[in-house]
């Protein structure tokens, strides 16, 4: 290796670490911080604070704030923490449980997480023959009121998180079926505590059906849920054996999770 590559390369190096310790600064702020902050903190000029913090900007890793200039972190590192939590969660030995659940039922099954307050799938175990829902995928974070996973964490949360989700997300009706009215959807949720199973037959989409058990930590706290969705007939047909199988997935998911 000649001189210049090696001198290329510690430059390189050198400039990955300060834009990582730039992350890392920003993050332990609480309301951000200001290039000139970062700079004395960083030993840095502020000419190469400034370049690297438009490099993290260009690809959305922070963001300036407009009023007082401070840069907070951006919604890549969002996608990026979504994606490790997923991973943390949806292993390989959790997803071959969810392909069990699959094979046991000849139904799609699903994994649900907590992102924050919001409610997202993290992983999905489904085959040509037996189809996933087809607004589903992995991500998705919407209609939680109408979705038995999203049912099932719903009841999870305490009385001032689920006001505000309900405050945020307005639920509305995505069939005839769907549950809108937020007393009416209390009272939905205290039966899913009492029995820690959640369904919904035609609530998100006509002619389907779902149910959802709790994936809980070591301490007992719900984290998430493994769901099937099956036919509204299919499901009145054997919805003890789904309740069955998904109870008995989810418990071998919480037993794998750290």
């Amino acid at each position: 290796m000649s001189a210049a590559t090696q001198f290329s390369d510690r430059s390189g190096i050198q400039s990955a670490e300060r834009v990582l310790a730039l992350l890392g600064e920003i993050g332990a702020a609480p309301s951000g911080a200001t290039a000139h902050e970062l700079a004395g903190r960083l030993g840095l000029t502020l000419s190469t604070t400034y370049r690297l913090l438009k490099t993290l900007e260009r690809q959305e890793f922070v963001s300036r704030q407009a009023v007082d200039h401070r840069y907070i972190l951006g919604r890549t590192v969002d996608t990026l923490g979504r994606a490790l939590r997923y991973q943390l969660v949806a292993t390989d030995e959790v997803r071959a449980t969810l392909r069990s659940v699959h094979d046991a039922v000849h139904a799609p099954a699903y994994l649900t997480v907590f992102r924050g307050e919001d409610i997202a799938v993290a992983h999905i175990e489904d085959s040509p023959e037996h189809p996933r829902i087809g607004q589903l995928h992995v991500g998705f974070a919407e209609a939680s009121h109408a979705t038995a996973f999203g049912k099932l964490m719903l009841a999870a949360m305490d009385d001032a998180s689920l006001s505000r989700f309900l405050e945020r997300h307005n639920p509305r009706a995505l069939t005839t079926h769907s549950v809108t009215d937020a007393a009416k959807l209390r009272e939905q949720l205290d039966e899913v505590r009492a029995q820690q199973i959640a369904v919904e037959v035609e609530e998100y989409t006509p002619l389907l059906a779902c149910i959802a058990a709790p994936v809980r930590a070591r301490g007992g706290k719900v984290i998430g849920a493994v769901s099937v969705s099956v036919s509204a007939a299919d499901f009145s047909r054997r919805s003890g054996e789904l309740e069955k199988a998904v109870r008995r997935g989810a418990w071998h998911v919480s037993a794998q999770v750290e």
